[in-house]
C-alpha cells in the first residue's frame, strides 16, 4: 500500500466494462482522483502513490494521461501496462485489493461511472476544493497534495 495508479485505473476500467460504460482519459483521471480522495478520508492513507497535478480540466495523474493519451477524447480500449523488470515484457497492471477495499471502491466507482465527463470536471473544480486551491491559469502542473485532498474529502464525509 499505496497502489500503482495504473492498476487502480485498470480496476475502474474493469468496473466500466462490467457496467457497459465507456471511459475517456478525462473520466479515468477524475474517477481515480475521487476514489483516492474518499480512500484518504476513510483510511487516512493514500490509495495511490502517484502525484496529482492541477491541469486545465482538473486533477490529473501524469502517468494515466500518458498511458491513455493515444485515445484522445475517445473511450479507452485497453488496460494500462507496466514493464516487468524480470522478463523485460509488458504486463497488465493489477491490484490485489482486500475484500473490504474492493467493496468500498467498487461502490464508489459505479457511482462515478454514471456521471458525465462534463459533470466530473465540474465536480473536480469545486470552489475551495484541492484543485481550486492550487490552480493558477497558465501554470498547469501544480501539485495537489494528499493533505489537501484528505482535508477536503474528510470535511465532505462529515456533512
Amino acid at each position: 500500500m499505496p497502489y500503482d495508479v495504473r492498476a487502480v485505473a485498470n480496476f475502474v476500467l474493469e468496473c466500466a466494462d462490467d457496467a457497459g460504460r465507456a471511459v475517456t482519459n478525462i473520466d479515468i483521471n477524475k474517477i481515480v482522483y475521487f476514489l483516492h480522495g474518499w480512500y484518504l478520508a476513510k483510511h487516512s492513507e493514500p490509495l495511490v502513490s502517484a502525484k496529482i497535478e492541477a491541469w486545465t480540466y482538473g486533477p490529473v495523474f501524469r502517468e494515466l494521461f500518458r498511458e491513455f493519451r493515444r485515445f484522445g477524447d475517445s473511450p479507452i480500449l485497453s488496460k494500462a501496462q507496466k514493464l516487468n523488470l524480470d522478463t523485460g515484457e509488458k504486463e497488465e497492471c493489477v491490484c490485489q485489493f482486500t475484500d473490504e477495499e474492493r467493496s468500498f471502491l467498487e461502490g464508489l466507482t459505479l457511482r462515478y461511472l454514471n456521471i458525465s465527463t462534463h459533470r466530473l470536471v465540474t465536480m473536480s473544480h469545486v470552489e475551495g476544493g484541492p484543485w481550486d486551491m492550487v490552480w493558477t491559469e497558465g501554470r498547469p502542473g501544480m501539485q495537489i497534495t494528499d493533505e489537501m485532498i484528505c482535508s477536503y474529502f474528510s470535511s465532505r464525509a462529515r456533512n
